[in-house]
């Protein structure tokens, strides 16, 4: 269906998409094919997916997935393989970047892994053309979570340790840092307490020193108050769940308000933490502010894992647990309204 989509291309999504930049480079991009684009024009393009791969933190997924389709439709109607070497890899690392974006927001937050596939089949091929380190690894990270989330933690495992062997060949110290985290999720998710921390201290170190965020290919952002989550998590993932909580607590405390579906995520492993240390009313408040933001951005892993918690606790027959199950039920049909999978 993507291949189709993808050749085909949409003309509503092209003028949409052409409408975005700025008169010079509209001028440019609306030429006949078969012409060179310049430089600026270019840059323009990677500026504009740079901002779309930030408001991965807070925009809702129905929106964000169209826009990184428009793109990659209007870099493919530059033809950006006949274009000079310098400005064809820098169109196909932005066509990698969109179709990142694309597969994420699919699998995580719409539930269609089959369109998923399609747009990380993409990104990879399209990082690996262009022999980008730094996507490679990007494109390998997702690719961890897609198969651990989808019952097969060891496979999970084996894209984030590619995806760290990928980023060491050259990638930001950001991705480093980044693929590092990913895998001590993996690790963690199999049991493997001395992998999850050596991968989580390595991430930290990384996150410590010099930046080169010149080279950030990445979607969103990582830095040390989403070390702390992932640890937090990572801990629930191991059965710690009293250990867990500070990591938590500190996590939800520094992650920046704008950054939505961090906090989110931040709220359903501190739920799972405290449910797991039996605190349930703690459990349910901290249930209900994960409901909050998924219906603003409308990441569905969150409403599963918030439904997996509910489940949990409603043999507590408590006026929270009702809450919560009203919540969910609400959550549900919200999420269906906006056409995404529940």
């Amino acid at each position: 269906m993507l291949r189709r989509s993808f050749t085909l291309g949409s003309l509503a999504g092209l003028t949409a998409a052409i409408s975005g930049l700025s008169p010079d480079a509209r001028a440019q991009v609306s030429r006949p094919s078969g012409g060179s684009v310049d430089q600026a024009t270019v840059d323009e393009l990677r500026s504009i997916g740079a901002s779309y791969r930030r408001s991965y933190k807070s925009f809702p997924a129905s929106s964000l997935v169209p826009v990184a389709h428009d793109q990659l439709q209007l870099v493919t109607s530059l033809r950006p393989k006949d274009q000079p070497v310098h400005l064809r890899n820098s169109l196909l690392a932005h066509m990698a970047e969109m179709a990142a974006l694309a597969a994420v927001l699919l699998s995580l937050d719409l539930g269609d892994q089959e369109q998923a596939d399609a747009y990380m089949d993409l990104g990879y091929q399209l990082a690996k053309e262009i022999s980008s380190s730094e996507l490679t690894a990007l494109v390998l990270g997702g690719r961890a979570f897609r198969t651990s989330y989808g019952g097969d933690p060891d496979g999970g495992l084996d894209y984030a340790l590619a995806a760290v062997d990928a980023a060491e060949r050259g990638a930001s110290k950001r991705m480093r840092a980044w693929t590092n985290a990913v895998a001590s999720e993996m690790y963690s998710s199999t049991g493997d307490d001395h992998g999850f921390r050596s991968s989580l201290e390595e991430a930290r170190t990384l996150l410590s020193g010099p930046m080169d965020d010149e080279l950030w290919g990445g979607i969103a952002w990582f830095d040390l108050s989403k070390a702390d989550a992932y640890e937090g998590s990572d801990l629930v993932r191991l059965g710690r769940h009293v250990e867990a909580l500070p990591s938590l607590d500190k996590a939800i405390e520094q992650l920046s308000p704008e950054m939505l579906r961090h906090r989110c995520t931040a709220y359903i492993s501190r739920a799972e933490a405290h449910a797991g240390a039996n605190n349930v009313e703690a459990a349910c408040e901290d249930g209900h502010a994960a409901l909050d933001l998924v219906a603003q951005v409308q990441h569905r892993e969150t409403l599963r894992r918030v439904t997996e918690l509910l489940r949990g606790l409603r043999t507590h027959k408590t006026a929270g647990t009702r809450s919560l199950g009203e919540h969910v039920i609400d959550t549900r049909t919200l999420i269906k309204a906006t056409g995404t999978a529940a």
